[in-house]
C-alpha cells in the first residue's frame, strides 16, 4: 500500500484529454480511451431543469475517490480522512486518465472509471479502476483571480 505522499504522487501526474465519445458493451468511452460507468446519476432537483453543475475545463472541482491499480492495491481512498480531493480540469494537475473521466459528471454522480495503462495512468504503469463521485465545483480559483 502507497503512504499518503505516494497517493499523492499518484494522482498528481498528466495533463488532460477530450470528452465523451461513445459506448461499448453498456460501458460509455471517452476520446482517449477511458472507459467508465455510471453508477449512481445525481439526485439534484434542477437537474430537471437543466441547471445542475457539470465539469468542465477550468473548474476546480472537489471528488470522493477510490482508486486501485490493477493488482488491487489501493492507492488513494479519501473516504478515510472524510475530505474532498480537488482537481484542477484542463490544468494538467493530474493523471489524463481521471480528468478525462471526471470531464462532463454532472455535480452528485458517481462513476467507475477503467483507465488503461499507457499515458493515461503515468506514473503508474497498471491500468487503474478509480471509483469517482464528483462532489462539487469550488470556487477557490474564481476567488484568487485563476479560471473564468
Amino acid at each position: 500500500m502507497l503512504t499518503q505522499a505516494g497517493a499523492a504522487a499518484f494522482i498528481l501526474a498528466g495533463g488532460v484529454a477530450p470528452a465523451l465519445a461513445g459506448e461499448d458493451g453498456g460501458l460509455m468511452q471517452t476520446e482517449s480511451g477511458v472507459k467508465y460507468k455510471i453508477l449512481k446519476t445525481t439526485t439534484a432537483p434542477g437537474d430537471k431543469f437543466g441547471i445542475v453543475e457539470t465539469a468542465e475545463d477550468g473548474d476546480l472541482v472537489i471528488l470522493s475517490i477510490l482508486a486501485k491499480t490493477a493488482d488491487g492495491n489501493v492507492v488513494m481512498d479519501t473516504s478515510k480522512s472524510r475530505q474532498g480531493f480537488a482537481v484542477a480540469l484542463g490544468k494538467g494537475k493530474t493523471i489524463r486518465g481521471l480528468e478525462d473521466g471526471v470531464k462532463g459528471m454532472k455535480a452528485g454522480e458517481t462513476r467507475v472509471l477503467y483507465i488503461p495503462a499507457g499515458p493515461l495512468t503515468e506514473p503508474i504503469k497498471q491500468d487503474v479502476e478509480i471509483e469517482v463521485t464528483y462532489e462539487r465545483k469550488s470556487n477557490l480559483m474564481k476567488m484568487f483571480g485563476f479560471g473564468s
